[in-house]
């Protein structure tokens, strides 16, 4: 059963990404950018946020919106707690003073995004109060450290997917839609 949604997936992401009409510096590109968008901590603007830097870069917007999909419900923790992490490694250079540790931080976390306090608390103006101070003490580190994780990513997820776009369609040329000449 996994291998069926496993070949599904792989299936529907060749037919979605790797045949889009546009040239494979452009797919690659919208793909680099919305892995750098999806691994900012600026979830509600996600979206605003690729459009905004695909059209800027000329890039492909369907593969950009396809990969800020990165960061949703399941990889939160493991995008962001990393990235905080790395922030804070950045910023004790320059503030040592100012950094939770990571016990506290694992505790704040915990706390806030415990399933009872998700499924109790999440309504209250309490329970954002929290989220914001929270927010607060983390958001420095945790933006530092996903500009340039998120950077990494994306640089290096230009090159693999152009890699692999262009070998693609040298391999299938025949899957390629031919363009219309007018």
């Amino acid at each position: 059963m996994a291998k069926i949604k496993k070949n599904l997936l792989l299936r529907c992401l060749e037919f979605k990404i790797l045949h889009i009409q546009d040239s494979p510096h452009k797919i690659a590109l919208g793909l680099a950018v919305g892995l750098f968008v999806g691994w900012t901590p600026l979830v509600g603007l996600h979206i605003l946020l690729a459009l905004g830097l695909s059209v800027l870069l000329k890039a492909n917007k369907f593969a950009s919106f396809v990969t800020i999909w990165v960061s949703n419900v399941f990889t939160l923790f493991i995008i962001y707690y990393p990235s905080y992490l790395f922030g804070r490694y950045i910023l004790n250079f320059f503030d040592p003073e100012r950094a939770l540790t990571s016990r506290q931080v694992l505790t704040a976390l915990n706390d806030l995004f415990s399933p009872l306090n998700l499924l109790t608390k999440v309504h209250t103006k309490e329970y954002w109060n929290q989220f914001l101070i929270l927010s607060k003490s983390m958001g420095l580190e945790l933006s530092i450290g996903s500009i340039i994780i998120g950077g990494v990513v994306a640089v290096g997820s230009y090159f693999l997917s152009l890699k692999l776009i262009k070998a693609h369609r040298a391999k299938n040329p025949h899957r390629r839609y031919r363009k219309f000449k007018v």
